[in-house]
C-alpha cells in the first residue's frame, strides 16, 4: 500500500454545477497566488482573477490549502490537520479498540477498508491508525486538495508515524466508481455521508463541519451507495447523527455515543473464514 496521493476522478472544481457527486451551485476559486500551485492545476480549480466575494475561496495558510467560505476571505480557512486528534492511542492495547469507529469494524481481520467518503481525513486516520489498511477517497475537488495538501504538510513535518503512512492512502474520486469495481473478499467500506444540519439544536457544530456543509449540502445519492456497498463488501459502517434514522435499513447492529451512531451491515457471503474456522 502506498502512502502518496493519486490523482484521479473528474476534471475538478468549477462554478455552477459541479463535475463530480450531486452538488449545488457553490462555486470555488482559488487565490489568484495559487495559479501556478499543483494541486489546483491538476485538479482544474479555476482561481480568482478578479472579485470573488459570493464565492468559497481557496488559499493557503502555513504550507498547507484551507478552504474560506463567502465572506470570510479575510478569516483563516479550514484545513485537513494530522494526526486529527491531539492524544491518539498509541495501539490497539492503549485503547485504539475503545475508539467506536475502530469497534464498529470489528475483532476479525478486515483485509482493507474503503473510505469513500473522506472529507477532511480525520476517520481515515484513526482506522489506520488502529492497524487497518485504509484506502481513502474524496470526490470532491477543493476539499480533496485541501485534504492532500494537509496530508504532505504533516508527512513532511515527520508528524505521521511511518506504520501510519504506509497503512493510509488518500484519492480523489467518487465511491460509486471504487464500489463498481470492488470483487474481494473481507472487504469493509466505511461511509460519513454528508447530511443537512438538524432544524432544532442546541449548539453549533465545529466549524470544519459548519464549511463543509454549506459547500457540499446534502449526499442525495447516499441511499444507494450504501445499498451496493451491503452488496460488494464484507462490512459496512455508516456513520449517523444520533437521533437520525437509518439511511438504509436493516442494520446488523448499531454502536452509539452521546453525540453520533455508527450503523453496522455485515454480509456473510463477502466475509472469509479466518485460518482454523
Amino acid at each position: 500500500m502506498s502512502s502518496r496521493s493519486e490523482q484521479r476522478g473528474g476534471s475538478g472544481a468549477t462554478c455552477g454545477a459541479r463535475s463530480m457527486g450531486l452538488r449545488g451551485a457553490a462555486c470555488v476559486v482559488a487565490d489568484s497566488a495559487l495559479r501556478e500551485h499543483p494541486l489546483v492545476r491538476e485538479l482544474g480549480i479555476p482561481t480568482a482573477e478578479q472579485g470573488a466575494d459570493g464565492a468559497f475561496l481557496l488559499g493557503e495558510h502555513e504550507q498547507a490549502l484551507d478552504l474560506r467560505p463567502p465572506g470570510e476571505h479575510d478569516r483563516r480557512g479550514i484545513q485537513a490537520r494530522f494526526p486529527p486528534d491531539a492524544n491518539p492511542p498509541e495501539n490497539r492495547s492503549s485503547g485504539a479498540g475503545r475508539n467506536p469507529l475502530v469497534r464498529a469494524f470489528g475483532k476479525k481481520p478486515i483485509e482493507e477498508i474503503l473510505d469513500l467518503t473522506a472529507g477532511l481525513g480525520g476517520d481515515a486516520y484513526r482506522l489506520a491508525h488502529a492497524g487497518h489498511r485504509v484506502r481513502a477517497f474524496e470526490r470532491d475537488a477543493a476539499v480533496y486538495a485541501v485534504l492532500i495538501s494537509g496530508w504532505e504538510r504533516a508527512r513532511n513535518r515527520g508528524s505521521i508515524p511511518p506504520a501510519v503512512a504506509l497503512r493510509l492512502s488518500f484519492s480523489h474520486g467518487d465511491g460509486a466508481d471504487q464500489i463498481a469495481s470492488l470483487d474481494g473478499m473481507n472487504i469493509g467500506i466505511y461511509l460519513d455521508p454528508m447530511y443537512p444540519s438538524p432544524r432544532h439544536r442546541s449548539a453549533k457544530p465545529r466549524r470544519e463541519l459548519q464549511v463543509l456543509r454549506a459547500l457540499l449540502g446534502g449526499q442525495g445519492d447516499a441511499a444507494n451507495l450504501v445499498e451496493r456497498a451491503c452488496e460488494k463488501a464484507a462490512r459496512v459502517v455508516v456513520k449517523r447523527p444520533h437521533h437520525a434514522d437509518p439511511i438504509v435499513s436493516g442494520a446488523s447492529f448499531e454502536i452509539e455515543t452521546k453525540l453520533l451512531r455508527f450503523d453496522v451491515y455485515v454480509n456473510p457471503m463477502r466475509m472469509k473464514a479466518s485460518p482454523g474456522e
